[in-house]
């Protein structure tokens, strides 16, 4: 039964242990995390891998990487890309094109271009 252990014997300091749940708790009481979540890029080695042997570019491998996170973040393989996240890292809107396009020739992503509308983009890459 949960209620017949000794938090001591865990070896977690129970402070610690309560901010751990407060935290989880608030995080799961969001209905969608803000891109500005955790200033972190992070993706499988595999990916990184993939987008260096597919793409060329500085740029390409940044933009991976902001849809990757977006795509983790937002819990969905479609995602948008606003440019003031690229901007941040020195990728203006001619550079983020052109790395749209390198990475969708190489297979991975998919962009959909609607009028009018920012750019919707699919992560078509799998991990093998």
């Amino acid at each position: 039964m949960m209620d017949d252990f000794d938090e001591g014997e865990l070896g977690i300091d129970p402070d610690l242990m309560e901010q751990m749940l407060e935290e989880r708790a608030a995080m799961s009481s969001r209905k969608r995390p803000s891109h500005h979540l955790a200033p972190y890029i992070s993706a499988p080695r595999s990916f990184v891998s993939d987008v260096c042997l597919l793409t060329e570019g500085r740029a390409a491998l940044v933009v991976a990487l902001c849809i990757y996170r977006r795509t983790r973040i937002c819990e969905s393989r479609t995602v948008t890309l606003p440019t003031s996240e690229l901007a941040e890292l020195d990728v203006d809107r001619r550079r983020k094109h052109e790395a749209l396009t390198r990475l969708q020739n190489a297979g991975l992503i998919k962009v959909e271009k609607l009028a009018g509308q920012t750019a919707r983009i699919t992560l078509t890459w799998r991990r093998n």
